[in-house]
Parts: structure tokens; sequence; C-alpha cells
């Protein structure tokens, strides 16, 4: 049975996975995430010094929004 859809996504973008990673990661600073996490797992302090300019809370609440997909 396949998994339900994370309520932030509509339901037609399920169709077609490249736009649903586009939508996933449009925003600048998932990007810059993704790039760092690339190469591995990294602590939280680690991604936040890699990722320069983002602010604490902005980092948490991309983590948290690529983490519900």
């Amino acid at each position: 049975m396949p998994k339900p859809a994370p309520k932030f996504l509509p339901e037609k973008l399920l169709a077609c996975s490249v736009e649903t990673t586009l939508t996933l990661i449009s925003k600048r600073w998932r990007v810059l995430i993704i790039r760092e996490l690339l190469n591995g797992k990294m602590h939280f302090g680690e991604l936040k010094k890699a990722v320069e300019k983002i602010s604490q809370k902005v980092l948490t609440q991309n983590l948290r929004a690529m983490g519900g997909c």
C-alpha cells in the first residue's frame, strides 16, 4: 500500500517524481543543505557552519520540512 502524500503536497504532483522533487527543494536553502549532505551525515552544528549565513531557525525549519517527505 503506498504511503499517503504529505499534507503540503498536492495529490497531482505524485504522478511526476521530477516535479515533486523540484517542489520540495524549490526553496533556496534546501538546495544548499542537500549539497552539503550529499557527502554523508553531518551534525547540526557542522551543517550550520557549512551552509553560511543560514540562521539556526531557518535550518531547523528546512530540515524538519525535508524530513517529513
